[in-house]
């Protein structure tokens, strides 16, 4: 099926609710762009051009990775996170059948519709600023705040990074917003709906054209899947604008010239589980949770004996922000005695973010599928293994544990560096030297979507 047919227009992939704009490469709900990932999309892509038959999975692993080795695991990861954008399973329609054995298919009627081709958009016009407004404040942030306003006039090229959910979005807006004296003009662009960096080459091309003759900042947000185009971008932008600064966030850092990397940590959890309720409460993990749960439940009053069970829960779902407010809203429903349970089960990865977060922030486990989907196989491999490790181990450690499997010694250490650097392993150091860590969280997802064998050595 053909993307174009005449000049000038274009064809359109209409089915239910939805309408997949091949051209501009995006899937409309109504007027409303649906935010989903490039694989998805181009999965998405390879079942509607021929609905209704079943595809194998070799197949479309072929059309959408190319020449890229992959397992399929990534494949499930993917068609689970169109599913999810599709809105299987919460509106009772049905969009992509599985065939076990065979493969998947398209099962709702696509209708084509041809129309004029309408100019790409560019959301990032120059203009004096198109800052999101935030609705709550930070938490827990005020320091790491102040840091980066202190250190964006001089700084050209910042990079904010962590994994999903540690709240990187919200802190460069606010950091931002507090820097309007030394930037009178601003520009926000969220890639994370940019599956392959369309809008991101139209607002280059709109910069390069336009002077910039006051300082100007450019927040270039959810980069890590455009980590090379980014890089490259900035670069060529900074040395085109000498008043231009670039603050940008990512699971990973864009590795560009003149870039500084600020680390965002997980919000504070008290060190002792039986921390008087004074003390916790100067924590930022417990007086998130408390905050958030109050907001679910006004009748929340926290009490002494309740401190144990709050300090657990915060240090289970490693002190990241977006985990900590979607559990301390099940305490509406759940109470806070039910909270602990539930962690120890594969549900913790379901609970339900808001819902008008972006997709990859609906649930733990859509957090997960965006980072884990941006991983190497051999990446993916070695997290699989190290999962199965202890609570923290050194590098060798970790390179020995992954000796038999069909990695090199090198392609391990590269595998774990680069674990590290897109914050799936975090670091840890201390007097005694440096040592890794799986997030509890990264562990229960890896154990979802691990095949049974998966933590034995590959022959």
């Amino acid at each position: 099926m053909s993307a174009t047919t005449e000049p000038g227009t274009e064809t359109i992939l209409q089915f239910g609710r939805f309408q997949f704009h091949p051209y501009r490469r995006q899937l409309l709900q109504g007027d409303r762009p649906v935010r989903i990932g490039s694989r998805a999309l181009d999965i998405l892509h390879v079942l509607i051009r021929q609905p209704g038959e079943i595809i194998g999975k070799d197949a479309i692993i072929a059309q959408v990775w190319g020449d890229t080795v992959v397992e399929e695991v990534n494949l499930r990861v993917h068609i689970a996170a169109l599913r999810r954008a599709l809105g299987e399973g919460r509106t009772g329609e049905r969009y992509i059948a599985n065939v076990p054995l065979r493969g998947y298919g398209f099962v709702e009627v696509v209708e084509t519709l041809v129309a004029p081709r309408q100019p790409l958009a560019s959301p990032c016009a120059m203009r004096t600023s198109n800052l999101p407004v935030l609705l709550m404040g930070l938490i827990g942030r005020q320091v790491l705040i102040q840091r980066v306003v202190n250190q964006l006039p001089r700084t050209r090229l910042l990079t904010l990074a962590g994994p999903g959910g540690i709240g990187k979005t919200s802190l460069a807006i606010q950091a931002a917003e507090q820097s309007g004296a030394h930037f009178p003009r601003m520009c926000f662009l969220d890639l994370s709906s940019d599956p392959d960096g369309i809008s991101l080459s139209q607002n280059l091309a709109v910069l390069l054209r336009e002077p910039v003759d006051e300082p100007t900042l450019l927040l270039l947000d959810n980069c890590e899947h455009l980590t090379e185009r980014c890089a490259e971008a900035a670069e060529h932008l900074l040395r085109l604008h000498p008043r231009l600064n670039i603050l940008a966030t990512s699971r990973e850092p864009l590795r560009a010239e003149g870039e500084h990397v600020l680390r965002l940590p997980p919000l504070e959890v008290p060190e002792r589980d039986d921390a008087p309720l004074a003390l916790a409460m100067c924590s930022s993990a417990v007086q998130l949770f408390v905050t958030r749960a109050r907001e679910v439940c006004d009748r929340f009053d926290l009490k002494p004996d309740q401190v144990r069970a709050i300090i657990a829960i915060c240090r289970r779902l490693d002190g990241i922000p977006l985990a900590i407010e979607m559990a301390a809203r099940q305490v509406g429903v759940l109470g806070l005695s039910g909270l602990p349970a539930l962690l120890e089960t594969p549900l913790q990865l379901l609970m339900p973010g808001r819902r008008t977060a972006p997709e990859r922030q609906q649930s733990l486990r859509a957090t997960y599928d965006w980072s884990f989907g941006l991983l190497s196989a051999a990446e993916q491999r070695c997290l699989r293994l190290l999962a199965s490790l202890g609570e923290a181990f050194t590098l060798d450690t970790a390179v020995d544990s992954l000796h038999g499997t069909r990695l090199c010694r090198e392609c391990i250490f590269a595998a774990v560096h680069q674990l590290a650097d897109k914050s799936l392993l975090w670091i840890e150091q201390n007097e005694r030297g440096v040592s890794y860590r799986v997030p509890h969280t990264v562990r229960a997802y890896m154990q979802q979507v691990s095949p049974p064998d998966a933590a034995s050595p590959v022959a």
